[in-house]
């Protein structure tokens, strides 16, 4: 299940009163608001967006079942979209409970649940819903975040290469909003047939050198050369971004069953593990001085 499901819910005329979204990334909850919004006859009367979210733009979810009772203006049905129930407390869940036993047959109501990046049971974890509804989770999985991507190139009147998405997708790591910015950047390049030096360049701008070089002198075992390089081209770039495109550059170059790669892989994992740790500080020249040692004999 995936955004996909919700497009085919949608394609049906969303036959359900009441929607359960889940997502991992913002990105998936922007997408859909904007694929719903679409879908809507007059969006100016008959689309409204809640969020329960604490401060100024808070809302009650007694203001939001009344709208829900409200007759629609111009349409057969009203989209009433919730962002952050995450946030809803047990109040909340009790009179919304009342409305899903009888919901309004001129409303949708659509509850986007923003789900933890790492489950855990903290103290105090929320029972689950006492009422059932229709729910999906909007998260792509690699495949269709692909395609997602190729569309959406597509969309600017330019082709991109499978490889080049792939490469995109891998310095991304899992933010799928990442992936879609960088895809935005794509058109500026002028270009009607991307690959994936064009696409390096789109992330990382244009240089004497570039993240590639810096894998190329890895791959030599040229450990100044590759320290220096990358000394040349730091300034303004991702940690992660760069880690990622080291990892796709230094994987299609060296064979996988070779203990270089793997020592290359284990290297890139940890370095990884602490930029995303609660440190989030590592020196990038000491790594690239690491995985630059000559080859051996």
């Amino acid at each position: 299940m995936s955004l996909t499901q919700l497009d085919d819910e949608q394609k049906k005329g969303l036959p359900s009163p009441v929607y359960l979204l889940n997502y991992k990334d913002y990105f998936y909850q922007v997408e859909s608001l904007r694929l719903l919004r679409g879908s809507v006859q007059d969006s100016t009367f008959n689309f409204d967006v809640y969020d329960l979210e604490p401060g100024d733009e808070h809302a009650t979810m007694a203001e939001i079942t009344d709208t829900l009772m409200m007759a629609s203006l111009f349409a057969a049905r009203r989209f009433i979209c919730v962002k952050n129930f995450q946030k809803a407390l047990k109040g909340d869940i009790t009179r919304l409970t009342r409305y899903v036993e009888n919901p309004s047959p001129t409303s949708v109501l659509f509850l986007f649940n923003q789900l933890p990046d790492k489950p855990n049971k903290p103290k105090g974890d929320k029972p689950p819903l006492p009422f059932s509804v229709k729910s999906m989770t909007l998260d792509f999985n690699e495949r269709e975040l692909l395609d997602w991507g190729q569309k959406k190139v597509q969309s600017y009147g330019c082709t991109i290469t499978r490889e080049s998405l792939r490469f995109l997708k891998e310095i991304c790591g899992d933010s799928a909003s990442k992936f879609s910015n960088e895809l935005d950047k794509l058109p500026l390049l002028g270009k009607k047939k991307i690959d994936e030096a064009d696409a390096a360049e789109a992330v990382f701008g244009t240089k004497s050198y570039t993240i590639f070089n810096v894998a190329d002198a890895i791959v030599k075992g040229n450990r100044s050369k590759a320290v220096a390089i990358y000394a040349e081209i730091r300034d303004g770039l991702d940690e992660l971004m760069t880690l990622g495109a080291l990892n796709w550059k230094l994987e299609k170059e060296i064979h996988a069953d070779t203990p270089v790669f793997m020592k290359c892989y284990e290297q890139l994992n940890d370095v990884n593990k602490r930029l995303r740790g609660a440190n989030q500080r590592y020196p990038l020249e000491l790594l690239i001085y690491n995985l630059s040692s000559p080859p051996a004999n």
